[in-house]
């Protein structure tokens, strides 16, 4: 039973302020009762279809959260009923299935990916003709990352197939001692279906403060390919450490490139540099169709903005220097600091889809939590043009 989406004529007056300066708004779900959908993530399928995961809970962490999935039209003007993405969602029960995350291998699966706080990493399988994912398996953790758990932001990457890197997945996940990435082979058929290899440091968190008590930080990286190179997102922040009251400042995320099939550690990066123009959390990275060759859509919260509204930015060139300052369209702004964690697919060439999410009002402090039409998932459409 497919749900057909709001219009924007119907949904703008609902928003909490204007909602963006980009073409169409629709709705793709609510969640019912005290339930909320955060955290989306969407791919587009080898038979055009598009799949999207949300975490579904009854606040932005707690131990009820869970994954739900739906299957939409490429036109996005059809979504099926959501249902829960494991096919076995007792596997994970009292687990909160934080971030989900879609990574598309060549062969046409899709790995979800997720993180359990003060737990781990865990993935799972869909294939093609499938309705749900495999029941999950944690993510080992190579001898070279030392410190907590692992968490994950990004979508796990499927590198082209060159150079005899066949089958090759590159898996970002961060801890207390930085961003980082796991090397892994993807085995479709065998058990387990990936085999971790090793891992490396993007970039470390501090060990002492600065002058100010504050230390800085780096979580969430996020990957995207082009040609011979990955290109990185790495949320970078100051915090000062406290599990009482935390603070956390915003600063310019920090890019970085290499060339994943000549790889050797830290000193193969290059190209690296601060958007002191984007404060990007919760990021995502998307390789997009364009005249003269592949462009990227990066599309961030900005915390350089009262209430981190999501923002994109459409990289002509990735494989030179992003600009410092890049223009930034407005896609979404609920209203409440809640909000973010974008994640966008082509779906024709130069038109681009965009979820966010509205959180529910509340009596406790989550941002300003005053979001209207709370626990809904929207889907934004902008095209190449508007960037």
């Amino acid at each position: 039973m497919a749900a057909v989406l709001a219009s924007v004529a119907v949904v703008v007056g609902l928003l909490a302020s204007p909602a963006a300066a980009v073409s169409q708004l629709q709705k793709l779900y609510q969640e019912p009762g005290s339930f909320e959908a955060r955290f989306p993530d969407i791919v587009k399928l080898d038979d055009g279809r598009l799949m999207a995961v949300w975490y579904r809970a009854t606040g932005h962490t707690g131990p009820d959260g869970t994954v739900q999935l739906s299957f939409g039209a490429q036109s996005g003007t059809a979504w099926d009923a959501p249902h829960p993405a494991l096919a076995h969602p007792a596997t994970m029960a009292g687990k909160d299935m934080r971030d989900p995350k879609l990574g598309k291998m060549h062969d046409g699966s899709v790995v979800l990916t997720f993180f359990v706080p003060s737990d781990g990493v865990y993935y799972s399988v869909w294939k093609p003709g499938w309705t749900t994912f495999t029941d999950p398996v944690k993510l080992p953790v190579p001898a070279q990352i030392q410190g907590s758990a692992l968490a994950a932001h990004g979508g796990m990457l499927a590198l082209d197939d060159q150079g005899g890197q066949t089958s090759q997945v590159l898996i970002p996940v961060y801890n207390n001692t930085g961003a980082w990435f796991i090397r892994a082979t993807w085995r479709p058929v065998s058990d387990p279906r990936l085999l971790v290899a090793d891992a490396f440091q993007l970039a470390a968190t501090a060990t002492t403060p600065d002058a100010n008590g504050f230390y800085e930080t780096y979580t969430e990286p996020s990957f995207v390919q082009v040609g011979g190179v990955v290109i990185a997102a790495v949320r970078r922040e100051l915090n000062n450490n406290s599990s009482t009251n935390p603070i956390s400042n915003g600063q310019p995320v920090k890019i970085m490139k290499w060339n994943p099939y000549t790889f050797t550690g830290t000193g193969s990066y290059y190209d690296v540099q601060w958007l002191s123009g984007v404060w990007a959390s919760s990021h995502h990275l998307l390789k997009v169709s364009g005249p003269s060759g592949d462009r990227v859509l990066f599309t961030f919260g900005d915390k350089a903005v009262t209430a981190r509204p999501t923002y994109g930015v459409l990289i002509q060139n990735p494989l030179a220097l992003w600009p410092s300052t890049p223009k930034k369209v407005l896609i979404y702004n609920s209203g409440s600091s809640d909000q973010a964690n974008p994640s966008s697919v082509e779906t024709s060439s130069g038109t681009y889809f965009t979820l966010a999410y509205n959180a529910k009002p509340k009596s406790t402090t989550e941002g300003n939590g005053m979001s209207p039409n709370g626990g809904s998932l929207w889907v934004m459409q902008s095209s190449a043009s508007e960037y």
